[in-house]
């Protein structure tokens, strides 16, 4: 019996790639390489692992014209709407876009402010605040030095 490449064997078991290949690598199918290194699967073993669901050709579904026509006409509504999705999505950005411009011009008018008001805060601290130099008082002689001399 023919051999099945790993593709082929895939499509005929009606599994991923990576689904046979972790089966061969763990050992719960066995299989052989080519001189290239490639898979070469015996439709037995692959079919004990994985049981007959028929060939990839047969599982293709069979659709009559009538059948195709509501599917187009499905889909064309399907666009539409899809589209009209896009539409509201890109919308949105673009309001969304709009708001943040507006949100950064609150924060640096905000921060302005802020700014501002540090700065008369200084100001008004610096005018309540004692700014004259110190001058180094003598010390208060006691009420018994003063009379003694």
């Amino acid at each position: 019996m023919v051999k099945l490449s790993l593709n082929k064997a895939a499509k005929e078991a009606g599994v991923a790639k990576a689904t046979l290949l972790e089966a061969l690598n763990s050992g719960r199918m066995s299989a052989s390489k080519n001189e290239k290194g490639h898979w070469e699967i015996d439709p037995s073993e692959l079919f004990r692992v994985f049981p007959k669901t028929g060939s990839y050709e047969s599982k293709k579904p069979v659709h009559t014209p009538f059948e195709n026509h509501q599917k187009t006409t499905e889909n064309s509504g399907l666009e539409v709407e899809v589209k009209m999705l896009r539409e509201q999505i890109e919308r949105m950005d673009v309001e969304r876009e709009r708001e943040r411009s507006q949100l950064n011009d609150q924060i640096e008018a905000l921060r302005e402010q802020a700014e501002r008001q540090s700065a008369d805060h200084r100001q008004a601290l610096a005018v309540l605040t004692d700014q004259r130099k110190k001058t180094v008082e003598t010390p208060k002689r006691s009420f018994w030095a003063r009379i003694i001399g």
